[in-house]
């Protein structure tokens, strides 16, 4: 008995000292895994992380992005100035629209096409100011067409200069002008896209999601072959109005984002090759949900829409 009694003294001892060691751990005990900003107990590296996704998200469609905000309904002042682009209303507000997700404006990959304005971009002019002059291009003290106080508050004036100066990158090395890709691994990319994108949204072949209609459907691959720059920008910053996850907030090397452009540029593309998935019989999360369309434009808050 006294045997049984001293066992379980033992045992109770050396649990109470594995779940010590185990809380350790998990709240930061193997510290030297952890980067030193966050031994530290400084967050703000992380707060920055967020308003610099924040700002990307404003620069793709920050009506969606914002809550107290009202829609645009007609042109943006500066339309005037071009004829070629024949968007209109809110179209005519979104950063990217001018200039690019590419961040290149008319020297870049909407310097032709339907979506040419003739605007400058943003990238060169990023380089050379700095937050606060960033800022002030979004106000009426640089150029009183381009003003959006009206349009989105302070603090998103803010995010979209931390953006421009902290978040942007040189998409090139990613992507010639052609639009293929540099370089990159599929197979890496597949892994990436395997453990991040595939189970509660894209599916296993990315037509987890329609982004267009069931006459033109639009999947992940249709983006990542026919605007990578669009794909690049998303990956990184989220998509507004959703729960999808941003690449610059989990610290997602630029190899990394390559690597899933790669992949995600073999995956179908339209409805032809609806055909191939139902035989390549990977099950609901494969194909099941294409049928699903989320239609642009019809209102903020969760639900995928890249336009």
């Amino acid at each position: 008995m006294k045997r049984i009694t001293i066992a379980l003294i033992i045992l109770i001892l050396f649990g109470t000292a594995v779940s010590a060691q185990m809380r350790r751990g998990m709240m930061g005990g193997s510290r030297q895994t952890y980067p030193q900003r966050y031994q530290s107990g400084q967050n703000d590296w992380f707060d920055e992380l967020l308003h610099i996704s924040r700002g990307g998200q404003l620069y793709d469609n920050w009506w969606r992005t914002t809550v107290d905000t009202v829609k645009p309904t007609g042109d943006h002042p500066l339309w005037k100035k071009q004829s070629n682009n024949k968007r209109s209303g809110y179209d005519t507000y979104r950063c990217k629209e001018c200039h690019g997700w590419d961040y290149r404006g008319k020297h870049g990959a909407y310097g032709k096409g339907s979506h040419y304005t003739g605007f400058i971009g943003v990238y060169e002019a990023a380089e050379k100011m700095s937050i606060k002059e960033l800022e002030a291009t979004l106000e009426v003290s640089t150029n009183k067409e381009h003003d959006f106080r009206k349009n989105i508050s302070k603090g998103e004036i803010a995010d979209l200069a931390l953006f421009m100066k902290k978040g942007l990158i040189d998409t090139s090395k990613f992507v010639n002008s052609d639009g293929t890709p540099v370089d990159g691994n599929p197979r890496t990319g597949s892994y990436l896209f395997r453990r991040n994108c595939t189970h509660m949204c894209h599916g296993g072949a990315g037509t987890g999601i329609n982004f267009g209609d069931s006459k033109k459907p639009e999947f992940v691959g249709t983006v990542a072959y026919k605007n990578p720059w669009e794909f690049i920008h998303k990956v990184r910053a989220g998509q507004p109005g959703t729960r999808m996850p941003s690449a610059v907030i989990n610290e997602w090397s630029e190899k990394d984002i390559l690597d899933l452009l790669s992949f995600a540029r073999t995956l179908p593309r339209d409805a032809s090759d609806i055909g191939w998935i139902r035989r390549w019989g990977r099950g609901m999360m494969a194909f099941g949900m294409h049928h699903r369309n989320y239609a642009p434009g019809k209102g903020r808050g969760f639900g995928p829409s890249l336009e």
